[in-house]
């Protein structure tokens, strides 16, 4: 398929494809064409998540934002982008760079819509992750949105005898949201550390997006599940587009999403801090 499509719209076939690391639901590649341009593939076989992914892209290639690979051509179970140079780590300077992402994240939240969700439906990992119906920005609307169409449907995956101490949470949804309103931010929707890169004169670089429109706290915790951000970064982004009081108790309640997301994906190894995340936020 890679062979056909290069012929097809580059006007030149592959000169080598090969294998590199990638995500758990695709096969990624680098794709060398005989003018020496590089770019990167994806492709898969199963459920095709890569309409909302490019057009998640679209949508985050944003001035001043975090830059985002341009997506070069789409079809079904075929993804193909322009090749960035990546480092995982800045080479020169960490504290500017991690400082730059910051400042660019929040450029790249300033980007708003009316509603929650997104056009398409996406993923999460290989958990599909639902963004429609679209809920209209309204008072109420977005810890309606976080229990619907995130926290419950994650919950539903669980084993049977672990589902009901966590929709217990139903009760907290409100009381523990509805302070942090704000307009509909447009969300990376999986920045953990392996989906930020660094290219050159060490500028960030963030791919492999779940996107959505949601409160921006969102993407902040899942910036905390696995590090890679450090103080420089949340300064900056705090500095250039300030949080709302309380955020910080708020983020453990975001992460818990994909918390429960990797009990449902890697096993029970993630379970008891699942458990405690749910203990704390049943006190509140």
């Amino acid at each position: 398929m890679i062979h056909d499509v290069c012929q097809a719209r580059f006007g030149q076939a592959p000169k080598r494809i090969t294998p590199v690391s990638g995500g758990c639901i695709a096969g990624a590649f680098r794709v060398d064409l005989p003018d020496g341009t590089r770019l990167f593939a994806k492709q898969t076989r199963g459920p095709d998540p890569f309409a909302a992914e490019a057009l998640g892209l679209r949508h985050l290639d944003i001035p001043g934002g975090v830059r985002v690979p341009t997506v070069l051509h789409v079809e079904t179970n075929l993804l193909m982008l322009e090749w960035i140079e990546l480092a995982p780590s800045p080479r020169k300077d960490p504290e500017t760079a991690q400082a730059l992402l910051g400042e660019q994240l929040a450029v790249t939240h300033q980007k708003t819509d009316t509603a929650y969700g997104f056009p398409l439906n996406h993923v999460i990992g290989a958990t599909p992750q639902q963004n429609l119906p679209r809920l209209p920005h309204q008072p109420g609307a977005w810890p309606e949105f976080w229990w619907t169409h995130r926290l419950e449907p994650m919950i539903r995956r669980l084993p049977a005898d672990q589902q009901n101490a966590f929709l217990a949470l139903e009760d907290r949804v409100s009381p523990l949201l509805e302070g942090s309103d704000e307009a509909p931010a447009l969300l990376h929707g999986d920045l953990w550390g392996g989906n930020v890169g660094w290219g050159t004169a060490d500028r960030p670089v963030m791919y492999d997006p779940a996107p959505y429109y949601g409160h921006r706290e969102a993407d902040l915790a899942m910036t905390r599940m696995f590090g890679g951000f450090t103080p420089d970064f949340y300064r900056a982004y705090h500095e250039a587009f300030p949080l709302p009081d309380g955020w910080e108790t708020r983020l453990d309640f975001y992460r818990l999403y994909h918390v429960l997301n990797h009990v449902v994906l890697f096993g029970a190894s993630y379970f008891p801090q699942a458990r405690h995340i749910l203990q704390t936020y049943l006190s509140y």
